[in-house]
């Protein structure tokens, strides 16, 4: 029988270990490292497009990113961020319906989403959805003009006026945009039927630009509607010196009209009978011009030119309450009895069509947080 060999005296065997729990969790652990690892590199490298196409937005380079994001839709027609990215290339190029149905599908994830995002609903008059976005970005850029001047606008297209004024006068306090926030202000004011306060900020507007340069809307438009605004609260000689300079820039049936009635006011008859013929005869269905050289002829005994001028009125669907009692006055005088019994009872109808309407607005105007004013407000959008 073979002998058995044993180890020499003083050493011993060592048995191999099989790997310990901690040692498979590690080696586990390095596998879902590389796994992810490879995983990212494959997504980062498939989104690589949109870093580029980011960059051309941000160049107003809108065809171009357009194009770009639409290859990479081919490949992957889900990617929200690149949905986003159409989106901000289509409010670019203007349009904004498409990149409101694409922000309403994937949400606005950043700052330059949300504000793309708000020029889509401002465009789109969709005063509610725009709202809580720009409060939000006002919060995170207080000092921002664009966002200021916007969310004020926003407010009071829902009746929010005060809200509106104090973020108009935070942006009128932004060195470079005194003008401009002074116009909003009285353009607000002015929606509110404030117009002693829109006058006070228009004038401050003049103070800074007399020419009215460089605002959020034509020169031309800013001189009439201060001009207007001035007739309303009995400064006639003012308003005639704004109307004025309007006309100077670009004449209008509108402003010529304007300036007729200011005209009539401070006395001045062939003044305004002037203007109102010249509105006539650039915009024949000019309402407050016929109206005020009918309200002339009557003066003359003219009856029958009265009717002539306030005939195209008579045609009109939307015909006012003013327009109504002139042809009655003017039907009555003629001897016509007949038809002033039919004005008298359309006025009655448009009159009270009208008192609603102001009823509405002054709801609207007074009370836009009441039920009233809301159910109103949820209505008219």
């Amino acid at each position: 029988m073979a002998s058995q060999t044993k180890p020499p005296a003083g050493k011993r065997i060592r048995r191999r270990k099989s790997p310990g729990p901690w040692r498979w969790l590690v080696m586990l652990a390095l596998g879902i490292a590389v796994l992810a690892g490879t995983l990212w590199g494959s997504v980062w490298w498939a989104e690589r497009p949109l870093g580029d196409i980011e960059r051309l937005l941000e160049q107003k380079e809108s065809w171009t990113a357009l194009s770009q994001v639409d290859r990479f839709l081919q490949d992957y027609p889900d990617h929200g961020r690149a949905k986003a990215l159409k989106a901000r290339a289509l409010v670019q190029l203007g349009h904004a319906g498409e990149a409101a149905r694409l922000f309403d599908q994937v949400g606005a994830a950043t700052e330059d989403d949300m504000r793309d995002c708000v020029k889509a609903y401002l465009m789109l008059e969709r005063w509610v959805q725009a709202l809580p976005i720009l409060e939000y970005l006002v919060q995170l850029d207080p000092d921002d003009p664009d966002l200021l001047h916007e969310v004020s606008a926003c407010r009071g297209k829902l009746g929010r006026y005060d809200d509106a004024i104090e973020a108009a006068t935070r942006f009128s306090a932004i060195a470079g945009y005194e003008a401009r926030g002074f116009l909003l202000i009285g353009t607000l004011e002015q929606e509110r039927s404030n117009d002693g306060k829109a006058c006070e900020a228009w004038a401050r507007v003049v103070e800074i630009k007399p020419k009215a340069q460089d605002l959020q809307i034509p020169a031309d438009e800013f001189f009439l509607q201060y001009g207007a605004a001035l007739l309303k609260v009995g400064e006639p000689a003012l308003a005639v010196e704004r109307l004025r300079q309007s006309l100077e820039i670009r004449t209008s049936a509108v402003t010529r009209s304007v300036l007729g009635q200011a005209f009539s006011q401070l006395g001045k008859t062939a003044d305004a009978e002037r203007e109102w013929q010249l509105a006539i005869n650039e915009e024949p269905s000019s309402e407050s011009a016929r109206q005020g050289l009918a309200e002339l002829a009557m003066r003359q005994s003219d009856f029958q030119r009265a009717l002539d001028l306030l005939e195209p009125l008579a045609e009109s669907p939307q015909t006012s309450s003013a327009s109504a009692f002139l042809l009655q006055r003017a039907f009555t005088m003629a001897g016509d009895e007949d038809s002033a019994s039919r004005w008298k009872g359309k006025l009655e109808s448009i009159r009270k069509r009208e008192e609603l309407q102001h009823s509405v607005d002054q709801v609207l105007i007074e009370a836009p947080g009441t039920m009233w004013g809301q159910a109103l407000r949820c209505y008219r959008l």
